[in-house]
């Protein structure tokens, strides 16, 4: 039996550059709500949910991506919600890992096995 997760994708644009990605993981059984991660503006957004998974498209903007995944580890319901890093790039990776140090990286094309994955460990 597949373990389906609540989503959060933390990603620049609506994730419409990612559509075939997000229609795969909803395709499965996964509810992803993505949001753009525009701090502070986007916190009373996130303050209402409870993801099982905290996804960050490291591509549209990593940085914006990185100080929301942060602030999201620094609220106790939070605090042990795996955060996955996607097509973060190598110079990225440093700070993501300073600044969120349970931070995981995975490629967009893994997308979904990550997912199932992490959902299976919940």
């Amino acid at each position: 039996m597949l373990a389906v997760a609540s989503v959060v994708l933390l990603m620049m644009g609506g994730g419409a550059a990612r559509g075939t990605e997000l229609a795969a993981l909803r395709d499965v059984g996964h509810g992803v709500v993505v949001v753009e991660p525009r701090f502070p503006e986007c916190q009373s957004e996130l303050e209402g949910t409870r993801p099982d998974i905290i996804l960050v498209d490291g591509e549209s903007s990593p940085s914006h991506g990185r100080a929301t995944a942060a602030w999201m580890g620094g609220l106790g319901k939070f605090r042990t919600v795996p955060v996955v890093f996607l097509d973060a790039e190598d110079r990225d990776v440093p700070k993501a890992k300073k600044e969120i140090p349970r931070a995981q990286f995975a490629a967009w094309a893994s997308v979904v096995p990550t997912t199932d994955r992490l959902a299976k460990r919940r």
